[in-house]
């Protein structure tokens, strides 16, 4: 007896025949995936973290010196190049 195709079904309600062979591998591919948090885990998390380095140095203010610092070293380099 043969072996019927199985059947995906997309998000969006679409169904695509799949030979068996590449259904086991559609399976093992998604059983091995990484689950998303839920969105109350994810909240929760930012709650307990929101303000731990409140009163340290910025991390923003860090980033921008760190970025103007690249800026002004393409500068640099793009003078080189073009004279």
């Amino acid at each position: 007896m043969a072996q019927r195709p199985a059947r995906l079904i997309t998000p969006k309600g679409q169904r695509i025949d799949l030979p068996p062979d590449v259904y086991r591998q559609v399976k093992r591919l998604l059983s091995t995936r990484s689950r998303r948090r839920s969105r109350a885990r994810v909240d929760s998390a930012i709650r307990a973290t929101y303000g731990k380095y409140a009163g340290g140095a910025s991390l923003t203010q860090a980033l921008l010196v760190e970025r103007a610092a690249e800026r002004a070293s393409d500068e640099v380099k793009l003078k080189r190049l073009h004279g």
